[in-house]
């Protein structure tokens, strides 16, 4: 600067006590000081503000969703109670990471939270050192990547919470959030309008309690006679209920119709033809990746494949490797809230049920070998009903894992645990049983018995939602009707997807409100195993025969080199569907066209085996369309050297170009930038200063230097200065500079903007550098 007022502070040191001023009320009376309720009541905004994150990812009704809402809550609580107090950063930092470390403990502790967090730290050095090794995220177990999170999520909140009551600002983080809605809504297909209206509430309240922080710390602030915190928040509170409700009558009292959802693929397809790109056109082949997943998304998203290999198994029989079933389907996605566990016996048979007539099954003896360290909670993949299970470490048995083993009689599959004593698992052997019930046999079964299904299984495997529209029911009762037996009722549903629906990865989200089954069905009747299966249970069930959605991995590739060894990529995750047959057990059926269960009951129907072949391959043909299109492309030009050279040649040009055009526009830009500042919080008295500083270095470069003991009023009326043509500006800047550095610490914002507009019309005429 060109002067400086030795009783004044350093313009550091007055932004820190500025900034302390808040929570610290360094600066302001104890008459003035907002008081702690109020600061509080901005915090539990924040509080509700900061769940709307969270809230849509977690209602979609899938098992731990409502324990992971209520962890995050908590932990986002206490963090804002901590950032309420002056702390130092190291003890902040600390304070902070004990609060995560107790909300991974009530996470995955499950009943005895504290003993999980003592054995947790030797959990976090393994996965540390897989990390290393590996040098990928996914390596490490859930817990550590959930600590991550929080951690993360921590380091967010304490920011957005400075943001808040430091610099009063809600914009950033309120647009964000609703932008963040937006995305989920428009690429996840999650219902999250309810979310929008109560993020643009809190918002709305926050920004009108900021504002009266703000109308505090200015000096034009009128003096109140009583305390205005209280009063305030009342009316905002009213007034934004009431803006928010008067917003909603005209959607209330008028229907207003369905926006139609642009999926990604629709806009890769109209980039596609922007850049040229014609349906006609060979794509080369691309691989992108695809997986298997515990989490119970909203189904329908587009998918392409991929062929990084998961695990490598033995058997004696192909078979599709059983992850997960799901009972409960909501109309978008499947879950199974009322799953039960219980540790399994480390001795003798993991479970009689599932298979209810030997003769309809065959023992077989199967081994996998993950190609990572496998560990809980996830599922163990087994080509069939698992009778039980050993574990090993290199060649050696571990049976001290099985403790570490759970078991769902209810869904037939098996589960590492994620509390507690959990040991990884590389490799293991299961003996299972696999069906070998010929169609006949299941005619005749039926035919035989007329057994009912037990109560248990028609009040879990029957359900369907209220919301599932008629035409699904009534399109279930034409596609079975005439069907003798449980079997041929299958059958013809098979039949009917093959004939009705058509395979293809590229899909589409439905509509917000739209079920999923019903939107296959009678809208796009394209889509993928996920599409088939759902849909084949949906239309079983209507008919009241039971049926329960499996994921898992189709059968892999058979290695030609090493008899009974398979392949399975991620590339192979798949969907099917098992009918409960009385007498017999749970069937395994293949709803989605050209793809066959290895095991007899699925493919003795010349309807069902057809298409093999020709269905294997789509499976593991790369993704088509505009999508692939482009993404050739790209991976052709980065293979072509000259066009990477090139294109790296134009990009270190248009920088060189911005960063010219950039210079040549200081000190203009800064100026410009505080124009633009919003009325609510106009720039103080440091960040006008800081702003013009630059124009006295552009003066001396026209004029001559300042001389020393000349202030700057006279420099501004001396002859050199005197005789430009902007001699008139330069001496209203100089009093204007002199009215900002002596005079109060915000001054009005009529004063400043013309100060700023000065200063910018001399940026702009002076030389630069």
């Amino acid at each position: 600067m060109w002067e400086h007022n030795p009783n004044r502070h350093s313009p550091s040191s007055e932004s820190i006590a500025e900034g302390l001023s808040y929570l610290n009320l360094d600066n302001r009376s104890k008459e003035a000081a907002e008081p702690v309720s109020y600061r509080l009541f901005i915090c539990t905004l924040l509080l509700l503000l900061s769940l709307e994150w969270i809230y849509p990812v977690t209602s979609s009704g899938q098992q731990g969703s409502e324990r992971f809402l209520l962890v995050m809550a908590g932990l986002t609580g206490a963090l804002l109670v901590v950032g309420l107090f002056r702390t130092g950063w190291i003890a902040g930092t600390l304070i902070r990471l004990c609060i995560a470390f107790v909300a991974l403990c009530c996470m995955y502790g499950g009943q005895d939270p504290l003993g999980w967090g003592i054995t947790y730290p030797e959990m976090l050095m393994s996965d540390l050192d897989t990390f290393m090794q590996s040098g990928h995220f996914y390596s490490i177990s859930t817990e550590t990547r959930g600590f991550c999170m929080m951690l993360g999520w921590s380091m967010l909140i304490t920011s957005v919470q400075s943001l808040f009551l430091l610099r009063l600002s809600v914009m950033l983080f309120g647009g964000a959030t609703l932008v963040y809605l937006l995305l989920l809504e428009s690429l996840a297909g999650l219902d999250v309008y309810t979310s929008i209206v109560r993020s643009v509430l809190w918002i709305m309240l926050i920004q009108a309690l900021l504002q009266l922080l703000r109308l505090s710390g200015g000096v034009t602030t009128p003096r109140y006679a009583l305390n205005p915190y209280g009063r305030w928040s009342i009316v905002t509170v009213l007034a934004a209920i009431a803006m928010i409700s008067f917003s909603g009558l005209p959607g209330h009292y008028s229907s207003i119709s369905q926006p139609e959802r642009i999926s990604l693929n629709e806009i890769g397809e109209r980039l596609a033809q922007w850049a040229g790109y014609n349906a006609g056109d060979s794509i080369p082949a691309a691989a992108s990746v695809t997986g298997y997943s515990t989490a119970d998304a909203p189904m329908g998203a587009p998918l392409t494949q991929g062929d990084t290999v998961f695990f490598v198994a033995k058997s004696p029989e192909p078979t599709y490797w059983r992850g997960e079933t799901r009972s409960y389907y909501n109309g978008s996605t499947w879950s199974d809230p009322a799953q039960s566990f219980e540790t399994a016996s480390p001795s003798g048979l993991l479970r009689t049920d599932g298979w209810e007539n030997q003769n309809y099954w065959t023992r077989i003896l199967q081994t996998v070998t993950m190609q990572r360290e496998w560990k809980g909670p996830n599922p163990l993949f087994t080509g069939g009903m698992p009778l039980n299970v050993s574990f090993q470490d290199r060649e050696s048995v571990n049976e001290k894992t099985m403790l570490s083993l759970l078991s769902n009689r209810d869904s037939a599959t098996l589960w590492l645990s994620g509390s507690g004593r959990r040991v990884s698992v590389k490799r293991y052997t299961a003996d299972v049983m696999i069906p070998t019930a010929e169609p006949e046999h299941l005619r005749l079964l039926e035919a035989k018995h007329r057994s009912k299904d037990p109560a248990e299984i028609r009040r879990t495997y029957l359900q369907l939602p209220d919301s599932l529209p008629g035409r699904v029911r009534s399109l279930a009762g034409e596609i079975i009707k005439g069907s003798k037996t449980r079997y041929d009722a299958v059958h013809a549903v098979q039949t009917y997807l093959a004939n009705h629906a058509e395979y293809t990865l590229d899909t589409r989200m439905p509509p917000r409100g739209t079920d999923f089954v019903d939107d296959f069905l009678f809208v796009t009747k394209q889509g993928y195993c996920n599409h088939f299966s759902t849909a084949m249970v949906v239309l079983l069930r209507a008919e009241g025969i039971p049926a329960r959605w499996v994921k898992g991995f189709g059968t892999g590739q058979l290695d030609p080199k090493v008899p009974g060894q398979y392949s399975i990529t991620q590339g192979d995750a798949h969907s099917w569907v098992e009918v409960y047959f009385p007498g017999a057990g749970w069937m395994p059926f293949e709803a989605t066209p050209g793809f066959v269960i290895p095991q007899a009951t699925a493919g003795t129907d010349a309807e069902a085996t057809q298409l093999q072949d020709a269905g294997v391959q789509s499976h593991l043909e790369p993704w088509s369309g505009a999508s692939a299109w482009l993404l050739a492309r790209a991976q052709a030009f980065v293979a072509a050297p000259w066009l990477t050279a090139t294109a790296l040649a134009a990009a270190a040009a248009l920088f060189a170009a911005v960063a010219f055009g950039v210079r040549r526009l200081r000190p203009a830009l800064p100026l410009r930038l505080l124009l633009a500042w919003p009325r609510s919080s106009f720039p103080d008295r440091e960040r006008l200063l800081r702003a013009a500083a630059p124009v006295w270095p552009a003066l001396a470069r026209q004029y001559g230097p300042r001389p020393p003991g000349m202030t700057l009023r006279e420099y501004a009326a001396s002859p050199a200065v005197a005789a430009g043509t902007d001699s008139a500006d330069i001496a209203r800047f100089a009093a204007d500079w002199e009215r900002l550095l002596y005079g109060p610490e915000r001054p009005l914002r009529a004063d400043s903007l013309d100060f700023l507009r000065r200063a910018l019309r001399l940026a702009r005429r002076l030389p630069r550098r």
